[in-house]
């Protein structure tokens, strides 16, 4: 009599292998995630960067004034709120009525960019919380001040954008060695998400 060998898996090996599964997934899962939030943040901060970069390039090579807005449909700025949240999308422009936010005939849509992802924060302060306006010399007066990321980390993961009345963008640095960037000395805050 010829007895056949299977092949498989018993009952306590599937169970070994399956726990085995458990313990790397609990591990890799939450350094997955925290590598997910932190492209997130990467992602979300340089598309700003890069817009507001492009708008005072096009300002300059255009030789006319550009402006970038925070906008949630694309195609009017959102300027009745005063909380200066730039996460719900924003809208470049040309705008040669000095620096309005409304969007009319004698200007171009130029780019759109949609709502960030995810629980997050990208408020503006001062004379950046609806807006940021380039001149034809490239120089943002009446448009300098700090746009601030925020994420469910608060401060210590904060990310701060200073635009300079020339019209440059900076990241803003932790100069006192707290975890949390600072402006002109004193750290930024965020709220609670």
């Amino acid at each position: 009599m010829l007895i056949k060998h299977l092949w498989g898996f018993t009952l306590v090996e599937l169970i070994m292998a399956m726990a085995i599964a458990a313990i790397v997934l609990s591990l890799a899962v939450p350094s997955f995630q925290t590598y997910v939030n932190k492209n997130r943040k990467t992602t979300s901060v340089n598309d700003l960067v890069t817009a507001l970069s492009l708008a005072r390039s096009t300002a300059i090579t255009r030789r006319e004034r550009v402006t970038v807005c925070k906008s949630s449909d694309g195609a009017t700025c959102n300027t009745g709120t005063g909380s200066g949240d730039w996460s719900q999308g924003w809208m470049m422009f040309t705008n040669p009525n000095n620096g309005n936010t409304i969007l009319n005939s004698g200007g171009a849509l130029l780019r759109v960019h949609g709502a960030l992802p995810g629980n997050i924060s990208f408020s503006g302060n001062n004379n950046v919380v609806n807006r940021i306006s380039f001149s034809p010399q490239g120089l943002a007066r009446g448009s300098n001040g700090t746009i601030t990321y925020c994420d469910t980390h608060g401060a210590n993961g904060a990310v701060a954008l200073v635009i300079s009345i020339g019209g440059q963008v900076r990241r803003a640095l932790d100069e006192n060695d707290d975890n949390i960037v600072d402006v002109l000395g004193v750290n930024v805050s965020c709220p609670t998400l």
